[in-house]
């Protein structure tokens, strides 16, 4: 039986890698229906999968380009972004979020490969890639001289701005148990009256009862992610030379919790050995250039909290790689420009100048 099965799993996938003429990639224009739902739907899906920075926005449609296979159509996407002020883990839609237009906009493109299926009615995001980076303290002092400047979230002064905020948060709210900090994700420095240190950063619940109470929050353990309370705060430390006082200000919102883990995703005590957790498969990445830091940084996406261990009979292994070779071909991002691209932009941002579109090769640059 299990010969029968190899032999007819072997010829489902000749069938399926049997070669099938080229497809021609087609310049689409950026401002038509098609393209629109294929960012709209794009950009949707690239924030569901990410866990660590902030909801990202559409500026702009910058290039496209579409093959059809099928029922199948893929679309290559160039699209300008600018991140909100939405955690990823708010799970909010892009269009529910506000844009950072004067304290610390982030800004840059993604390409998007994202596939539709005409029988199911379904996209799917294929892969991605994006490159961001904060609009220079320059350029923002030269707008708003008054406006707070981007500063590295690693240094002591925001560090410490975290900390003492947090510790108003602590103390303020009615919660049974302390929060521990995450990560500084956003940082300022403005000068007025004296220096006013403003930081975002994300908390998680601990164990540890508020009664009695605790000295050293950082030796209290974390709750496990789909029990605890998480969230993201907004704080600010301003000493005021005239005053001679302190202001400190913070206020924090909680995440959605993670849906609870149902009978089927729950392991089952066995004897046999177990496969380790499956992670969230990966279709993409994200990377950020920072001023104060010399080389680019890359997100480290959270291990999927659903994931269980699971096991596969050869049937299942065999329909699982056919589903594979089902899946569209994913070619390189492909070159070239359309010609009724880019498309409008959205939303403006003072001091961000956006990439204007590239210039047709010269007969002398094609020969070279």
């Amino acid at each position: 039986m299990v010969l029968l099965i190899s032999f007819l799993i072997g010829i489902q996938i000749l069938d399926a890698l049997a070669a099938s003429p080229p497809r021609q990639f087609i310049y689409a224009s950026c401002n038509s229906s098609n393209i629109k739902a294929a960012a709209e739907a794009a950009i949707n899906e690239l924030n569901a999968h990410r866990s660590e920075g902030y909801v990202f926005s559409v500026q702009r449609i910058f290039n496209a380009q579409e093959i059809s296979e099928g029922d199948r159509n893929t679309s290559y996407v160039a699209l300008d972004v600018l991140e909100t002020d939405c955690h990823d883990l708010s799970r909010k839609l892009w269009k529910e979020c506000k844009i950072r237009k004067f304290i610390g906009p982030v800004y840059g493109q993604c390409e998007v490969i994202i596939d539709f299926n005409r029988l199911s009615d379904d996209w799917n995001l294929l892969n991605y890639k994006c490159i961001l980076q904060p609009v220079s303290s320059s350029a923002i002092s030269f707008i708003c001289p008054d406006c707070p400047t981007p500063g590295d979230p690693s240094e002591t002064n925001f560090q410490q701005t975290a900390w003492e905020t947090l510790a108003k948060f602590n103390a303020e709210n009615e919660h049974n148990h302390y929060f521990r900090l995450e990560k500084v994700t956003k940082a300022n420095l403005q000068w007025v009256v004296g220096p006013s240190y403003f930081v975002e950063y994300t908390i998680h619940e601990t164990s540890c009862p508020k009664s009695p109470p605790v000295s050293n929050i950082t030796q209290c353990p974390l709750l496990p992610v789909r029990t605890a309370e998480r969230g993201l705060c907004k704080g600010s430390v301003t000493d005021s030379v005239i005053e001679r006082k302190k202001y400190v200000t913070v206020e924090c919102h909680f995440f959605p919790r993670p849906p609870p883990v149902t009978d089927e995703q729950t392991p089952q005590s066995t004897s046999e050995p177990q496969e380790p957790p499956k992670q969230k498969e990966k279709v993409g990445q994200v990377i950020y250039h920072y001023p104060w830091s010399k080389e680019a940084i890359p997100e480290v996406q959270e291990p999927n909290p659903t994931s269980s261990p699971t096991f596969a009979s050869p049937e299942e292994k065999a329909h699982s790689l056919l589903a594979k070779l089902a899946k569209p071909t994913i070619f390189p991002f492909p070159s070239g420009f359309s010609a009724e691209c880019p498309g409008d932009i959205q939303v403006q941002v003072h001091g961000l100048e956006l990439p204007p579109r590239p210039q047709p090769e010269t007969k002398s640059e094609v020969q070279n």
